[in-house]
């Protein structure tokens, strides 16, 4: 499963569709470095390492910007967290390109594109845009 992100160039309001953002393959700004809020959540989201494995970055890329002293202390519920990602623009077809982040997620048992993007993202992706970019996969 790849998911794409609901990011943009911070030089710009952009109003996004249920797909994404909008970008120009053109653009100078990607890929570009940002990063997500997300917010720790019991049970599964309760340590650094399993934020970081969801999002593939080391505990410590987490820890730094999210003024954490140590990348092996246990989070509080809904604590925040600033997690670096890297975006691009994304060609979708001939007439659209939106702004991505690739990051795997495996499907687990009972998941919808719904459930990925609300409950393990919180909501930092539509779950139309994770259909588009996943358009042969049928979640069981």
């Amino acid at each position: 499963l790849f998911l794409f992100f609901l990011c943009c160039d911070s030089q710009a309001v952009i109003e996004p569709t249920t797909s994404g953002y909008t970008c120009s393959l053109n653009q100078t700004t990607s890929p570009c470095q940002t990063y997500v809020y997300y917010r720790a959540v019991a049970p599964d989201f309760l340590d650094l390492a399993s934020v970081g494995d969801l999002f593939s970055v080391s505990r410590l890329m987490i820890s730094n910007p999210s003024n954490i002293s140590s990348p092996s202390s246990p989070l509080v519920p809904f604590q925040s967290l600033f997690v670096p990602i890297q975006c691009s623009c994304n060609r979708i077809n001939s007439s659209m390109s939106i702004s991505y982040a690739g990051l795997n997620y495996t499907i687990k048992a009972g998941n919808t594109f719904y459930l990925v993007s609300t409950s393990q993202f919180q909501n930092l992706t539509s779950y139309q845009s994770v259909e588009v970019v996943n358009p042969t996969l049928v979640p069981t």
